[in-house]
């Protein structure tokens, strides 16, 4: 059913790739680069999946390309979270996030911005310019349906065949993470 309808054109993606129950998109450039979708469907209760997600200070815990992520406090919005971005072949990033959650129908979506304030951000590596994004997860008769959405901009200097790559294997790569870790905890 998911391939049914993600078959449907999305206004602003192209589809790129099809893996572990999900369907992955790239969208129209905004600025230098372009961001990033999936839709999956996963036969795991959309509770589990949305207490993994709510636990901002754990997401190192099993996204490989976050190496730290530390939760600040509360702000307008949801918290401020402090993380570290690892990719091969390119200088650790780091970032202040406001991440946020809010009821959507028959679920739960969480996102995340840059932060306005990035005074905690230790000046030790490259700043992160964008980091923008969703996941919403939504119950189904089988368990859950999941959608991840990311606008990313690393800032400093990043080969392009590296955004490229990060834009595929990288955004399969973590959200095939999300699931791995729900079936196996």
């Amino acid at each position: 059913m998911l391939l049914l309808l993600s078959s449907v054109a999305l206004a602003g993606w192209t589809r790129t790739a099809e893996e572990n129950g999900c369907v992955y998109f790239v969208g129209d450039r905004q600025g230098t680069y372009a961001p990033v979708r999936a839709e999956c469907e996963w036969p795991i209760a959309a509770g589990k999946l949305q207490g993994i997600l709510a636990a901002n200070g754990a997401h190192a815990d099993y996204f490989t390309s976050v190496s730290a992520s530390r939760v600040l406090g509360p702000t307008a919005g949801g918290e401020l979270v402090y993380q570290v971005h690892e990719a091969s072949g390119i200088s650790d990033r780091e970032i202040v996030l406001v991440m946020g959650q809010e009821a959507i129908p028959g679920g739960t979506r969480y996102t995340w911005t840059r932060a306005a304030d990035q005074a905690k951000v230790t000046g030790k590596l490259v700043p992160t310019v964008v980091d923008t994004g969703k996941w919403e997860v939504t119950a189904t008769a089988t368990g859950a349906k999941v959608v991840y959405e990311l606008l990313y901009d690393p800032g400093g200097s990043v080969p392009s065949f590296l955004v490229r790559s990060f834009q595929g294997s990288g955004t399969r790569t973590l959200v095939g993470e999300l699931r791995t870790w729900a079936e196996a905890h």
